[in-house]
């Protein structure tokens, strides 16, 4: 295992009324030098209260605990892997609002007030970091919060991975994730690791800290400046692992293409050709429901590449 350690941020003054330029100017240096070099960084002092965080993973693990009859009664937003899938967990997946679970008994009106309040509080944090990465990119402040004005596409997904087996660790293979970034809080198991330089680096849980990753459309929107790294989940043995992931998307219409200021502006050539995003979200999807027998076959954005 290499010696790598994913930075760890403060992120505090981007929450402070008084004016702290030279704090604020640190973090975005250090935010910018992460998104080129691993493409995920790790945040402290986030507004989230750390109970809250607690409180949500503890929600999920009764959720889960549910029989499977109680589950299923919300079919379209949860999913348990099959026997012969390589990815062995379940997950359970939402857009806002909340709507049509009045009568299941496994999401209880307390359940629904907590996810309603993590994802308030997701929302107002994704909004500083919108910011913040628009000015590592030097791009105007609110490029990102335009470019991403309708947010219907967002979701919050808690996820429950098995223990593993003696045979196979796979919680997530490796993948990248489509949108433009994503957050993520893991119970104290841990098992998230990122690829770097031929090397797997785990990610330490924290109870205080959020992980955050770029995606594939800030990938391409940069022409590659900012990087969308690679990352699995690795299952414990006898444990079981659960997390929560909180996914920062663009409208299913959006085109997505590398920025002039990246390409022509500079005198770079574009590396990818533009695309619709709801197509490559669909060929991602169908990564998992009808898996190809290569796994070299999978899509990733590369499938955009050009070669120059």
């Amino acid at each position: 295992m290499a010696s790598f350690d994913i930075p760890t941020i403060d992120v505090s003054p981007f929450f402070k009324s008084e004016e702290n330029e030279g704090a604020k100017k640190k973090a975005i240096e250090q935010i910018r030098e992460a998104c080129v070099s691993y493409g995920f960084f790790q945040i402290v002092n986030h507004g989230i209260p750390s109970d809250l965080l607690s409180r949500t993973i503890d929600m999920y693990k009764t959720f889960f605990a549910c029989s499977d009859e109680e589950k299923q009664c919300v079919p379209d937003n949860y999913l348990k892997s099959t026997p012969n899938s390589a990815e062995t967990f379940e997950h359970l997946w939402f857009r806002f609002p909340f709507s049509g679970f009045n009568n299941c008994r496994s999401i209880t009106p307390h359940f629904k007030k907590v996810l309603e309040e993590i994802v308030s509080h997701f929302t107002k944090l994704g909004v500083v970091l919108e910011g913040i990465i628009s000015e590592c990119l030097g791009l105007p402040p609110d490029f990102l919060s335009n470019y991403r004005n309708d947010r219907s596409r967002d979701s919050l997904m808690g996820l429950h991975y098995f223990p593993a087996t003696e045979d196979d660790n796979t919680g997530k293979p490796a993948h990248e994730d489509p949108g433009c970034f994503t957050i993520l809080y893991q119970d104290e198991i841990g098992g998230l690791q990122v690829h770097k330089d031929e090397h797997w680096i785990p990610i330490p849980p924290s109870k205080d800290k959020l992980v955050v990753n770029i995606g594939d459309v800030i990938q391409v929107l940069s022409n590659n400046k900012f990087k969308s790294a690679t990352h699995k989940v690795v299952r414990p043995i006898e444990t079981n692992r659960y997390s929560y992931v909180f996914f920062y998307n663009v409208q299913g219409d959006k085109w997505i293409e590398p920025l002039p200021q990246f390409t022509k502006e500079i005198g770079e050539s574009p590396k990818y050709r533009g695309f619709v995003f709801e197509e490559y979200h669909e060929l991602r999807f169908r990564n998992r429901s009808h898996p190809p027998a290569r796994p070299e076959d999978l899509i990733h954005i590369t499938h955009y590449s050009i070669s120059n």
